[in-house]
């Protein structure tokens, strides 16, 4: 029961009021607190973009706002998707016991999902840093499109693992991977 509070004390410090998945009248709260938290940050990465994009357009740099224009739409893709995701009657809610080592694939989801929120950001914030220039421009924004891409992966990854819990599945071994 160590690693499952390692992961929850880990977890904790990054997502506020994150109390973890074991109480099962607790599962779906706890599930939208990570979800909203994610997509408020997500939702906060946009600002600077925009206003980076005003000053491009503004500075006469029309034909450099694309890849920002992209990034923009990425993020909004999915922090629509991970504030409003559905899970239709997925078991992992209803189940009354989940055995710890499915417990700790579920957090590494979330702190993986955290970290590459925290990558997103600090992406971000290289566009404007590199956007002085056309070409450290197009290369910040290639990274960040490419750190979206993988949050929107691991989401899917996380989507899967929930949707697809089986709590009939034999004990001791891991339904998520």
């Amino acid at each position: 029961m160590s690693t499952l509070r390692n992961w929850i004390e880990k977890i904790s410090t990054k997502i506020p009021g994150y109390s973890g998945y074991i109480d099962k009248e607790g599962r779906r709260d706890t599930d939208k607190r990570h979800r909203e938290n994610l997509a408020n940050r997500l939702r906060a990465s946009k600002t600077p973009l925009t206003d980076f994009m005003r000053e491009l357009t503004n500075s006469g740099r029309l034909f450099e706002v694309t890849p920002i224009d992209t990034a923009l739409k990425k993020l909004d893709k999915i922090e629509n998707r991970v504030r409003y995701a559905t899970y239709g009657y997925g078991g992992f809610f209803d189940a009354v016991k989940i055995e710890e080592a499915q417990l700790d694939a579920i957090y590494r989801f979330d702190l993986s999902l955290v970290e590459q929120t925290e990558k997103i950001e600090a992406e971000v914030a290289e566009v404007k840093a590199q956007g002085g220039t056309s070409d450290g421009l197009k290369t910040a924004a290639a990274q960040l499109i490419s750190a979206i891409d993988a949050f929107d992966r691991a989401f899917d990854e996380r989507y899967k693992a929930i949707n697809d819990f089986n709590p009939e599945q034999p004990q001791g071994r891991p339904l998520f991977g």
